[in-house]
């Protein structure tokens, strides 16, 4: 499947192309926007578990735990909510990557060729890839804490 519906166009047809291709790139812009508000959201609410943890300390066992499932949980959904953006914003580059083809210059796809398409870590490292390594530190620490907590208590 190919975003042109045909193969030659009329500028007035490649002003409306470029028209829907700036708020396309708008549209990967506010995905974006929106998974950096996640990633603000969730280390926000990571960071008030592992507040309340130290709060506690070693008075609740129970409470502990509680805070250990809980925070696997949301470090579980935290992964799985960058994932689904990484994916979302891969199929709208894949479309403007498309529609560069009939503008005049193809900036993204350019760009991406550079950057060797993420596959080179010395030329560009995905966000996405870095990302992902918070959530997973943070269930980790959870099963740590969890753990910890009820070897403590043998």
């Amino acid at each position: 499947m190919s975003v042109q519906n045909k193969e030659s166009f009329s500028s007035e047809e490649i002003k409306i192309a470029f028209e829907q291709y700036k708020l396309y790139v708008e549209m990967a812009d506010r995905v974006s926007q929106r998974r950096m508000s996640a990633n603000t959201f969730f280390t926000t609410v990571n960071t008030l578990l592992f507040t309340i943890a130290a709060f506690i300390g070693s008075k609740d066992v129970t409470w502990i735990l509680f805070i250990g499932v809980v925070g696997c949980v949301i470090s579980f959904a935290w992964y799985f909510t960058l994932n689904s953006y990484r994916q979302l914003n891969a199929g709208k580059f894949a479309v403007i990557n498309e529609i560069e083809k009939i503008l005049p210059l193809s900036g993204f796809s350019y760009e991406w060729a550079i950057l060797g398409h993420g596959d080179k870590k010395q030329k560009y490292w995905p966000i996405s890839h870095v990302e992902k390594i918070i959530p997973t530190i943070f269930f980790i620490a959870y099963i740590v804490l969890a753990t910890g907590k009820l070897i403590s208590l043998s």
